[in-house]
């Protein structure tokens, strides 16, 4: 199965129309028992799926499609998942879209290459379809929440930009301000 989009047996596209995607997955694995795996869990929950049997294929999709989330095996002929992740983070055009690596390896040395290469998250084969239905939606919402960040952020050195004496600083605050605050900010724990 090369790069492809799975279709019913009667040519139409596998996904029922009358329910909208939720989001375009690309997943890449040597495995077609997997991709078929991958692709009947996430056509049910209403993504649109673009499989692909090694890196290099799943590389020509993300550049083309540009994915909400990429699934990609570690250990593949012709690109192996490794080489794949690190080309993507490399180009800016693909670098912001999230990763998260399948693979039967437990390792944790596994696990930090990849860390390395740019993975945001794991999935340990066998998976369970909750799960990686749960992860794709936190990288989406992560990514949503980014974008909206660094917008706000732009927002930000804009009106210091064109008004100097407003302080603006605090008027919309960054994700991470949210998210790690202060010690001083902490509750106190009780002994």
């Amino acid at each position: 199965m090369s790069q492809q989009t799975l279709v019913s047996s009667n040519g139409s596209p596998a996904a029922s129309p009358a329910v909208p995607s939720r989001g375009t997955i690309v997943i890449a694995d040597d495995d077609p028992a997997t991709l078929m795996v991958l692709w009947q869990v996430l056509s049910k929950a209403h993504f649109t799926v673009r499989a692909c049997e090694n890196g290099q294929l799943a590389c020509d999709a993300v550049r083309r499609e540009r994915p909400d989330v990429v699934l990609i095996d570690w250990m593949m002929p012709v690109m192996d998942g490794q080489t794949a992740v690190e080309q993507l983070k490399a180009d800016p055009q693909t670098r912001g879209i999230p990763i998260i690596m399948l693979t039967t390896q437990s390792d944790i040395s596994e696990r930090v290459v990849a860390l390395e290469a740019g993975v945001q998250d794991f999935l340990t084969k066998p998976f369970d379809a909750r799960e990686l239905v749960a992860r794709i939606e936190q990288q989406m919402c992560w990514r949503t929440m980014l974008a909206v960040d660094a917008n706000a952020a732009f927002t930000n050195d804009r009106l210091k930009l064109y008004c100097p004496d407003n302080p603006v600083d605090k008027s919309v605050p960054s994700i991470f301000d949210r998210i790690w605050s202060t010690d001083a900010e902490k509750p106190k724990k009780r002994r």
